[in-house]
């Protein structure tokens, strides 16, 4: 079943049609899963289904067409307020909820909730990256949580309940999501494909029409980027079942990157101006876009750590319980094992401090520090010297 496009939370779905149905909805939500799954989307369904000029809430089943839903659609719903972590910011500033210094609770989302409402009943607020509530932002919202106020709901969306301050935590109805299936975001991969080529199909059509049969360069190459239809298993594999994930690794070159990258690791072939030029080149072909870059980054390190993850289950010769693609891992892993200067321990605690690393990249840590330092402790780690992890304190916290 899909409720207005999102898919694999029907149970999720059904809980919440039942608690409205009996005028039994809760105040505060901490909806808890991995990034990309449809946490946020299924938030805005929520609140565009209270605010509905057309249909009752109680039904669920909200119009999309009436002012109220495309407002809600937009982002411009006066009774639905948005907050989320700045892209240049490592927490979400305080100014969000209780207002700027110079006009403290008079203007942030605890003032705005405590407002009538506007057209419905109800307002609603969705508080996106509350993996980034600091201590500071995080106590200006207590009284709020404790007390909504009446006829209001807070959704919180964030990754894992240890990433939430044990006040929040313990202020939320805990709403937990699962990554999706592997063959639901092959479905969701394929479906973007098949759009995309009809998109391209149209464009195409209109340009020869309009040029008599010239078709331009820039067409040709918006049809050649489509990911081809022989990479999506290995995506939807590699995905965790995240469709933000999955787009982060739709791209054909990153996969040809990806062969080399693995085959460096499992042949302990290090010299560190070229593994750094190769990653740094990588991360480039991202974009300038900050967020694309950091994806990059992201999916590199998380190839790695799946590499030492394997690499301690095939050390020890266990098999985990998400094994993909063995005949692409078994050739990879067994020349590891003629290179690997330490036990299945040690390749454990090498995936351990490269997820370190990845909670860097999610806290803002400057990307080149970060890149230079994992690199230094691999080829420390590679050359049989097990190093602990370390980074500078300075950098925990560049843009507070």
């Amino acid at each position: 079943m899909s409720w207005f496009g999102i898919e694999g939370h029907d149970e999720i779905v059904r809980r919440f049609q039942r608690a409205i149905a009996q005028g039994r909805i809760a105040s505060t939500f901490l909806f808890l899963g991995p990034a990309g799954i449809g946490k946020r989307m299924l938030a805005e369904r929520l609140a565009m289904t209270f605010q509905c000029e057309k249909n009752d809430p109680r039904l669920m089943e909200p119009c999309g067409k009436c002012f109220s839903c495309r407002q809600a659609l937009a982002h411009e719903h006066p009774d639905i307020i948005f907050v989320s972590k700045p892209e240049d910011k490592a927490f979400i500033p305080i100014d969000f909820f209780i207002g700027p210094k110079e006009a403290r609770h008079q203007m942030g989302l605890c003032t705005e909730l405590a407002k009538k409402p506007v057209y419905q009943k109800r307002k609603i607020a969705i508080i996106d990256d509350a993996d980034y509530l600091n201590i500071e932002g995080a106590n200006s919202m207590l009284k709020t949580l404790e007390e909504p106020p009446r006829n209001s709901i807070i959704i919180l969306i964030g990754t894992s309940a240890a990433r939430q301050l044990p006040t929040i935590r313990s202020r939320c109805q805990i709403v937990r999501f699962s990554p999706l299936k592997t063959e639901l975001v092959e479905q969701i991969l394929r479906q973007k494909r098949e759009d995309e080529l009809r998109m391209a199909a149209e464009i195409s059509a209109m340009l020869t029409e309009k040029k008599k049969g010239k078709i331009s360069g820039t067409q040709k190459l918006s049809a050649a980027s489509i990911l081809p239809e022989e990479l999506i298993p290995k995506i939807a594999a590699n995905s965790g079942g995240s469709i933000q994930e999955a787009l982060a690794l739709s791209n054909e070159s990153f996969w040809i990157f990806r062969t080399e990258f693995l085959k460096k690791l499992s042949q302990g072939i290090y010299e560190r101006q070229t593994i750094y030029a190769s990653l740094e080149e990588q991360i480039n072909s991202a974009g300038k876009v900050p967020a694309l870059r950091r994806a990059r980054l992201r999916v590199i390190l998380e190839t790695a750590a799946d590499f030492f993850r394997r690499l301690a289950f095939h050390l020890s010769k266990a098999v985990p319980a998400d094994e993909n693609f063995a005949e692409e891992w078994l050739p990879i892993l067994e020349d590891a094992k003629t290179t690997w200067p330490f036990n299945a321990e040690g390749a454990a605690d090498m995936a351990l401090r490269t997820a370190d690393y990845l909670e860097l990249v999610q806290r803002n840590v400057y990307q080149p520090l970060i890149l230079d330092s994992w690199l230094d402790e691999l080829i420390r780690v590679f050359g049989g010297e097990s190093a602990p992890f370390q980074i500078a304190p300075w950098a925990l916290n560049p843009n507070p």
